[in-house]
């Protein structure tokens, strides 16, 4: 008697599909980080031990991890949102900056004194990013502006005016300083763990993993998020407003924005408001999000790997001959192979390969003819 074939879930081959696509695209990254290595260092191995081993050798370098573990987890969680809902607004970046100059401005104000100026300093944040994210998709919903080149140049315009009110509007603890003065200790959030960078922004991360799972999974406005990213045409036709789903969910993105601005200016990390406060890290939360396809349980699983990349990349910069930058390349490979159709396939045919089938004997009828 016949045993009736075991059908393995569709969502297990997916993640197994997406997982050796990660693996491959990750190995194939390291590989060419090696040779890179190699070719411009004088001591190559020095330099690949820092790369792997720096960020978790100390627990100041691993405060420095898990502090960017929670706020790649929260750029990729905004970005993700928008990637849903297939629009690609580039606005995080911009977000971020008005959320921390949004902060800034209640920290500094009587308000920053009280027990209530750390939260009131988030929240502004947050709607400051909410709004700055609403602009680009209402400029798209009712103008027909391309959300790219409109959140984009939103970015320029938020980063210029940090810059120009730090120069001349904020109180400087002396003059050609390019930082605030430091915020009241009551604003700032409190550290997690002792003469570290892990503070409470680690649990708004985990938070917002959660908050934004339970979004897009369980609700209603979910679903006609993830119908209107599937096909637009049929949510239409399905009654669903897509105008305002799309609106919705950029202004969403912009609050997760917002909220990592305020993390950055009201944390462990500056505790004030300083040009170019979060160097580059906003933006590399669309590696973050293409990585873990927009899921937000996947985001922080990829934010861990790539955040213990990027301290180890600035750990070698500093201790070896190696520039940062070679972590750029790192992060160009990954995306090029894990958005492509790049895939081992001879690893998957490796694991299907089962025992060599057996000869069987043959029988006495076969034998006569």
């Amino acid at each position: 008697m016949s045993s009736a074939p075991i059908v393995k879930p569709q969502r297990w081959v997916a993640f197994r599909r997406e997982l050796l696509r990660n693996v491959g695209a990750l190995l194939v990254a390291m590989l060419v980080t090696t040779v890179i290595v190699f070719l411009t260092s004088k001591a190559p191995l020095d330099a690949l031990t820092q790369l792997l081993t720096a960020p978790a050798a100390k627990v100041r370098t691993i405060g420095l991890w898990v502090d960017d573990i929670a706020k790649l987890t929260i750029t990729g969680l905004a970005f993700s949102l928008v990637f849903q809902a297939r629009q690609f607004s580039m606005g995080v970046q911009g977000q971020v900056y008005i959320g921390a100059i949004a902060s800034t401005y209640v920290v500094l104000s009587p308000l920053g004194q009280t027990p209530f100026g750390l939260a009131l300093g988030v929240l502004a944040a947050m709607a400051a990013g909410a709004f700055y994210g609403f602009l680009p998709g209402i400029a798209k919903a009712k103008l027909g502006a391309n959300e790219i080149v409109s959140s984009l140049m939103l970015n320029y315009i938020a980063i210029e005016l940090c810059n120009f009110l730090v120069r001349t509007s904020l109180p400087l603890p002396q003059p050609g300083v390019l930082t605030t003065i430091d915020f009241p200790e009551a604003s700032v959030l409190p550290a997690l763990v002792d003469k570290t960078r892990i503070d409470l922004g680690l649990i708004f991360a985990i938070v917002a993993v959660l908050v934004v799972w339970f979004a897009l999974y369980r609700t209603s406005w979910g679903l006609k998020l993830r119908l209107v990213g599937h096909n637009s045409r049929f949510a239409e036709y399905a009654g669903i407003r897509s105008t305002f789903i799309m609106v919705s969910a950029m202004a969403a993105s912009g609050a997760l924005g917002g909220l990592l601005g305020a993390m950055f200016v009201q944390g462990q990390t500056w505790g004030k408001l300083t040009v170019q406060f979060e160097g580059g890290l906003a933006f590399e939360g669309i590696l973050v999000a293409i990585v873990a396809r927009s899921r937000p349980l996947a985001v922080p699983v990829v934010a861990i790997f790539y955040a213990y990349l990027r301290q180890g990349a600035s750990l070698m910069n500093v201790r070896t001959d190696v520039p940062a930058e070679v972590i750029g390349v790192v992060t160009a490979i990954i995306i090029l192979l894990v958005s492509s159709t790049f895939s081992l396939n001879f690893l998957t045919r490796w694991f299907k390969r089962g025992p060599a089938p057996v000869a069987s004997a043959p029988t006495a009828e076969g034998a006569a003819k």
